[in-house]
């Protein structure tokens, strides 16, 4: 009888797991592709496609178009510039000056200057308060929603200049991938670095999983444009393989990526792209052994082999500061850490008070998990800044928060602003 009730059980919870699947399957989609052929063997767009003004339907063995589409690069490889103008010419060129010009195809700046820096050094990890500080997360090759955000805080005017004193700008990782202006918005930060720094500021740039996933070539979320520039700059038609070229050591942009971090604390504040946990803590994991960890293992490709319990901790797809989720379990995370037996428990309010005192900070900031506006959580210690973003100047969508005088506000692109506290 006992069998019986067990088998019975075990049937029900394969069948609901049968069910997930599918349904996850009929409306997200499915596709499989041949990255040598450069086609999809198998492609599903799901039902989503319906509602998102995407092609719908089941297809088989349909090439892939990865066509320039629009100004891309600079890419500065080995003191060679590769640039895609507005018609969808390569452009190559030797760098023959510590200036070079980026074209974004906006009508509001249709482009901007950046002075190249000498090589650069690794980046501090931890910061006095500043007098202001502007976070932002997740802006994913967004240019006009990144601009707008910046030009409404007064981080910068309308020729793309700093002019926020010594103001410091948080950038909470993932501002590559799925959008089609990544390098423009890479360009961007590189070049308000600069100017920060000579107004007494300071631009934090800190990596999430995305940045992470481009360092080694991952292309699974960019946009087909950036295939296409990878395959023509490199010479190799394997995806993957091509796509590391644009960001190798070699490169300007990829030395510059190379120095940054992934989780820092500013004042009483942590900053992590995903979050952090128990797990990091009780390994004795502090902020300069993530960050030294992380760093030492950008570009390398993702193993399931690591040399030590603090290797896996820092760099696994599931427990890394970029991709940790313990302190974002709704039940979609839930429900998909359950099906794929990844063992994740939501982060208690007591185990977030043991790891605030650990790392020292009252409060954390994270990206990562969407949410549906800026939210305060865990009684106001843990700030949630991952949205959708918006795509116009000026949206009101595109948001962040800003810190003043020990004061935590809401703001957005439309220069509304509101308290946190």
């Amino acid at each position: 009888m006992f069998l019986k009730k067990r088998w019975k059980i075990v049937k029900w919870v394969l069948v609901v797991v049968a069910l997930y699947f599918f349904l996850t399957i009929l409306y997200f989609g499915y596709s499989q592709v041949d990255e040598k052929k450069g086609v999809y063997t198998f492609y599903w767009s799901g039902l989503r496609a319906l509602f998102n003004g995407e092609e719908f339907g089941l297809i088989k063995n349909k090439s892939l178009n990865t066509g320039f589409d629009g100004p891309d690069g600079p890419y500065l490889i080995n003191n060679v510039a590769y640039s895609v103008d507005a018609k969808g010419s390569l452009i190559k060129s030797a760098v023959v000056n510590t200036e070079i010009n980026v074209s974004t195809g906006k009508a509001y700046l249709q482009d901007f200057n950046v002075k190249l820096k000498a090589p650069d050094t690794v980046e501090n990890a931890i910061y006095a308060a500043p007098e202001k500080l502007l976070v932002i997360s997740d802006i994913e090759g967004n240019f006009t929603g990144f601009y707008s955000f910046l030009l409404s805080n007064g981080v910068i005017d309308t020729k793309g200049n700093w002019i926020y004193g010594k103001g410091h700008l948080v950038l909470n990782g993932d501002f590559v991938d799925r959008g089609k202006e990544v390098t423009q918005v890479l360009w961007l930060i590189y070049k308000l670095e600069q100017q920060a720094e000579a107004k007494g500021g300071k631009v934090h740039y800190i990596l999430g999983n995305h940045e992470i996933m481009m360092l080694q070539g991952n292309v699974s979320y960019a946009n087909f444009k950036y295939i296409q520039a990878a395959k023509s700059i490199s010479g190799n038609t394997y995806w993957d393989e091509a796509a590391r070229k644009l960001y190798s050591d070699d490169t300007e942009l990829g030395k510059w990526l190379r120095t940054k971090n992934v989780v820092e604390r500013i004042g009483n504040t942590v900053f992590v792209h995903a979050g952090l946990s128990v797990r990091h803590m009780d390994a004795g994991l502090d902020i300069q052994t993530l960050n030294q960890i992380a760093r030492e293992n950008y570009g390398k490709l993702y193993t399931k082999n690591f040399k030590s319990k603090k290797e896996e901790l820092t760099l696994s797809s599931i427990y890394s500061p970029y991709w940790d989720r313990s302190l974002a379990m709704d039940f979609k995370n839930k429900a998909l850490y359950f099906f794929n037996n990844i063992s994740v428990k939501p982060t208690s309010q007591q185990d977030l008070n043991r790891i605030l005192k650990y790392y020292g900070a009252s409060r954390i900031v994270i990206g990562h998990s969407i949410v549906d506006d800026i939210k305060a959580d865990y009684a106001g210690k843990v700030i949630k800044i991952d949205l959708k973003h918006g795509t116009q100047l000026r949206s009101g969508d595109t948001k962040g928060i800003f810190l003043e005088n020990g004061r935590l506000y809401k703001v957005d692109d439309a220069a509304n602003k509101t308290s946190l506290d």
